[in-house]
């Protein structure tokens, strides 16, 4: 199986504990360090009604700020390995929840921070960043709503939708798009016409990666409320 390249450009606000090489006995002195397969990890914020939060790794904060509802942080580097990733409210010590995931190397991931506050969970992606077919962009959906159910997702203008029938914390394979200066997208639940938000006038160029996702309460009308967004992979 081909490997799939690794795009990003590293940050060191995140995971700097993750760039911590093991250090060396004293019988090897004269050797250089062993190279260190590297990942990539992508973090969304999408728990609508959720505190500000800090992210662990393997116990130690992963990042200088706290994440709020709608934060992304891109690719960043780290050490390839398994890590036990947990949150915090800002400036509390009780883990809210905790988990792991094998980060392994050449590989790219994100890590959706989903659900309502009382039951928060982790959404984990492992992501495809192998270049698209020729003249075309890749686009994949994520669904965080939690209370809008299986949707589909569009394009406006378009007979056919992209995707159909996508669960709550369900993503999709990655898929060719035509590019468009000004492309609409929609979500709806599944089977049915009403337009439950979109994502206006959107440029999806030839040769990127896009996720767009579904977040936000469908009952909601504050800053909450359902809405589609994007994010570029690549």
């Amino acid at each position: 199986m081909r490997k799939i390249k690794t795009f990003f450009k590293p940050t060191v606000t995140l995971l700097a504990i993750a760039l911590t090489f093991t250090a060396c006995s004293d019988d090897d002195d004269d050797q250089p360090a062993p190279a260190q397969s590297q990942s990539a990890l992508a973090v969304v914020h999408a728990s609508p009604g959720s505190p500000e939060l800090i992210l662990k790794a393997d116990g130690t904060k992963a990042h200088q700020s706290a994440l709020t509802f709608g934060t992304i942080i891109p690719y960043s580097a780290l050490i390839s390995k398994a890590y036990e990733f947990s949150i915090t409210k800002k400036d509390a010590d009780a883990v809210l929840l905790k988990s792991k995931l094998e980060l392994k190397a050449n590989k790219n991931y994100s890590l959706y921070i989903a659900d309502l506050p009382d039951k928060v969970a982790f959404v984990w992606t492992e992501d495809n960043l192998a270049a698209p077919a020729a003249d075309k962009a890749n686009v994949r959906f994520i669904n965080l709503s939690p209370d809008a159910g299986a949707l589909d997702l569009g394009i406006n203008g378009v007979a056919t939708n992209l995707f159909n029938k996508t669960a709550f914390k369900e993503s999709t394979s990655f898929a060719a798009v035509t590019p468009g200066a000004e492309l609409t997208f929609e979500i709806k639940e599944n089977t049915k016409t009403e337009v439950l938000a979109k994502l206006e006038k959107v440029k999806i160029e030839k040769g990127k990666i896009y996720t767009i996702w579904a977040n936000g309460l469908k009952s909601a009308t504050d800053n909450t409320k359902l809405a589609v967004k994007l994010i570029t992979n690549k």
